[in-house]
């Protein structure tokens, strides 16, 4: 495997560096490390001139050795980057907007790069109107905010917010009202910001195409990557069919563009310079669509790889797909370590490798005679590879499975590249409007029907496979151990399919072994049965968890509420100004939610709690108000906006 794919040996140590910097965490330097890995192959030198080949893989321990030293600075370097501490009070910023702006029900989300006075990228929210509105990849504002840090709502099996846009690189956010932001009036002239203003463009040609709003937001997502338009709906359908990974622009559809432009330069010919030229051309034009569509990872690596062909063609040689793929993971890590923990990342690699794994062993199962049935069967073998690849992922995940993924993949996969190609063609069409032929805008008329027919037709497969009972199964989460055991078993089961080893039947043996052992601890592990005070922005959220399922509860005025050993009192309107009590109501817990004109000091008046819940809904300069009540008084508290849900257990 290593002679096949040399790359490995620099990916191995480089995402080993990675991995043991995010989960361990350490509190000293590996600096030294390095100087080890170094001093290693200096040795190694030193016996080579010797010729003693027994120590000859010196020099490789070494080198990854001084490679996992690496990574483990460039992943701390990267790490304190993104980490800073912002003050906690409204500064004056530049920066420049880094992608199209997303609109919201009352605001407009913008990827910010901060410029000055600090280099940060943060997600900014804008207060909606037509200014916000007019927002383009590129623009440079001037802001006055407070700069927030993310942090998790400390919800049960609550997901990991704040890891999520560290990944992402954004160090914090913030809300700016109309007032608190103005354009400067210079523009980005980065070749990013030149793209994602093209896209723009491009989106205003797509919305005259005279598509509906889903077909117009299904052909902006598999072309141009933009999935902001797309419906909860539509992305629900999508994944409950196992076809989610067609909405995001990924291997199939720059294979397509790939396509496209290969047979825009036919005409260049195959051999001499002007092959050489035509190399350089589509590599210019593929990577200009990469930044068109914002750069996701599925493309850049989807990118790499075609480009590795590319240089393979100019030098007459062949790559090893392995060995690409290889390169195209160790240079996406360098532009971004965190890439390795996106989940795009994960499922992008995970899809690809089953694929070159799975693939051509499942086609020489059968030969068909026909061209149909083996288009047919190329189809569902790739999907069923894929599947293979990805699903402990999406489980560990997602705790779904989609059931009918077999056919839906058989049904709808063939539509998208005809789709990609009438969308070409019918963005060309627009584009050479200007000429007011007749025939031409016949031509773009039946296009644009035709797209329109072919994007519908999809929608309703997708529609009517989620519809079906059991079409996606649900709460099946795993661990990452068990993904690592189900990995195993894959790869042993069908090594010993091919071999009949008795070691890999016995590794396949020990992988179902320790599978089921897991899931018997899981199982036996006592359920979680308890009142909950969940955080839920801005608003009050309670219920039960009864052996781990979670029952919403209705919430009504003041009220006590349900426990079997404990006094809970909820409180969400203030009718206590100026009561007095001759006898104070003793609680275990008193939560307070939704008024904010209720006062700690009086409430102790008429309440003797053990403590005091104080709920998301109450605002924050109220909350504060309340803390040092609290404290004055004396009484313990538990602040949900700050330190997430709180559990009353039965």
């Amino acid at each position: 495997m290593m002679g096949q794919t040399p790359f490995l040996r620099i990916l191995i140590p480089t995402v080993s560096g990675i991995l043991f910097c995010k989960f361990i965490s350490p509190s000293y330097n590996l600096f030294f490390v390095g100087i080890i890995g170094l001093a290693v192959i200096l040795i190694s030198f030193f016996v080579a001139k010797k010729k003693n080949y027994a120590f000859r893989w010196l020099f490789g321990a070494g080198f990854m050795l001084f490679l996992f030293s690496l990574s483990t600075q460039y992943y701390q370097y990267r790490f304190e980057q993104v980490s800073h501490q912002f003050l906690q009070e409204p500064v004056s910023y530049i920066g420049e907007v880094l992608d199209l702006p997303q609109q919201k029900p009352r605001s407009v989300a913008c990827e910010v790069q901060l410029i000055y006075p600090v280099s940060k990228k943060i997600m900014l929210y804008i207060e909606a109107d037509s200014n916000s509105h007019a927002l383009v990849p590129g623009d440079e504002l001037l802001v006055r905010v407070e700069v927030q840090p993310f942090k998790n709502l400390g919800n049960p099996d609550d997901f990991d917010y704040m890891g999520f846009m560290q990944n992402k690189g954004f160090s914090g956010s913030g809300y700016a009202n109309s007032l608190s932001w103005l354009k400067t009036g210079r523009q980005s002239s980065s070749i990013k910001a030149k793209a994602l203003r093209i896209r723009a463009k491009m989106l205003d040609v797509y919305k005259g195409f005279g598509l509906d709003h889903d077909a117009y937001s299904f052909i902006s997502a598999i072309t141009l990557g933009y999935k902001a338009d797309l419906s909860d709906d539509l992305k629900d359908a999508f994944r409950a069919s196992g076809t989610s990974h067609v909405l995001a622009v990924s291997g199939l559809h720059v294979g397509v563009i790939y396509i496209v432009i290969i047979s825009f330069f036919s005409f260049l010919g195959r051999r001499g310079k002007i092959f050489m030229i035509k190399q350089f051309l589509v590599l210019l034009c593929l990577w200009g669509y990469v930044f068109i569509t914002g750069m996701p990872v599925s493309v850049v690596r989807a990118a790499i790889m075609l480009s590795l062909l590319c240089v393979g063609n100019m030098l007459n040689r062949k790559g090893v797909s392995y060995n690409t793929l290889a390169v195209a993971s160790f240079f996406l890590l360098i532009i971004n370590p965190f890439y390795l923990f996106d989940v795009g990342f994960q499922l992008s690699f995970a899809a690809v490798v089953a694929i070159l794994f799975f693939q051509p062993k499942l086609s020489k199962l059968y030969k068909p005679k026909t061209k149909a049935v083996d288009y047919i069967w190329n189809l569902f073998i790739v999907s069923l590879a894929a599947q293979l690849g990805v699903f402990p992922l999406v489980l560990h995940y997602f705790g779904t499975f989609p059931t009918y993924f077999f056919i839906t993949n058989l049904l709808v996969l063939p539509f998208i590249a005809i789709i990609i190609y009438s969308g070409v063609l019918l963005t060309f069409l627009s584009l050479i409007s200007f000429l007011n032929l007749q025939f031409l805008q016949i031509l773009y008329s039946l296009v644009a029907t035709f797209v329109q027919f072919l994007i519908s037709t999809v929608l309703q497969a997708v529609y009517f496979f989620e519809s079906l009972p059991l079409s996606v199964l649900e709460g099946y989460y795993i661990s990452a151990f068990q993904v690592v055991l189900i990995f195993l078993l894959i790869i042993f089961l069908s090594k010993y399919l091919i071999r009949r080893s008795v070691r890999l039947l016995i590794g396949s043996l020990i992988s179902v072994v320790l599978l089921l052992f897991t899931y018997s601890t899981s199982c036996l592990k006592e359920p979680m049965n308890c009142f909950a005070v969940y955080n839920s922005y801005n608003e009050t959220e309670m219920g039960y968890i009864i052996d781990d399922e979670k029952i919403a509860m209705p919430i009504s005025s003041n009220q006590i509420v349900a426990h079997p050993s404990a006094i809970v009192v909820l409180l969400t309107e203030n009718r206590f100004k100026s009561k007095e009590s001759s006898q104070v109501f003793p609680v275990d817990y008193l939560i307070v939610a939704f008024d904010n004109s209720f006062s700690i000091t009086e409430l102790a008046a008429l309440f003797q709690p053990k403590k005091i819940i104080i709920d998301a809904s109450i605002g924050r300069y109220t909350a504060e108000k309340m803390r040092k009540e609290c404290d004055k008084l004396n009484v313990p508290y538990h602040d949900i906006s700050n330190s997430g849900a709180f559990l009353v257990k039965f």
